[in-house]
């Protein structure tokens, strides 16, 4: 993975912890910052909201050029498919995202 590459991914994570939103969290270990963890809030007058939902995010040597891999852990032990862009198995599609 090129440097420029692990800097932008470290700059935009600190951003995220940093930032006000509290309806997003990350973590990683420092060791590597191609693996993240995130939780995301539900919003607010939204079927989602006061739910928690985890998901693990995977930076590819690619990256930002192309996008990471996105898995729901939130799920139900592969039986709930919540959302129409996430599937029970965890996989994320988002067609924007390719």
């Amino acid at each position: 993975m090129s440097n420029q590459s692990i800097l932008r991914i470290t700059r935009e994570l600190h951003e995220i912890q940093n930032g006000s939103d509290l309806s997003l969290a990350v973590a990683w270990r420092d060791v590597d910052v191609r693996h993240v963890r995130a939780l995301i809030v539900g919003p607010p007058d939204t079927p989602y909201e006061f739910g928690f939902f985890e998901f693990t995010v995977k930076f590819g040597r690619e990256y930002p050029t192309k996008a990471p891999i996105v898995l729901a852990i939130t799920t139900n032990a592969g039986r709930t498919r919540f959302n129409p862009n996430i599937y029970a198995a965890g996989k994320v599609c988002l067609s924007i995202l390719g």
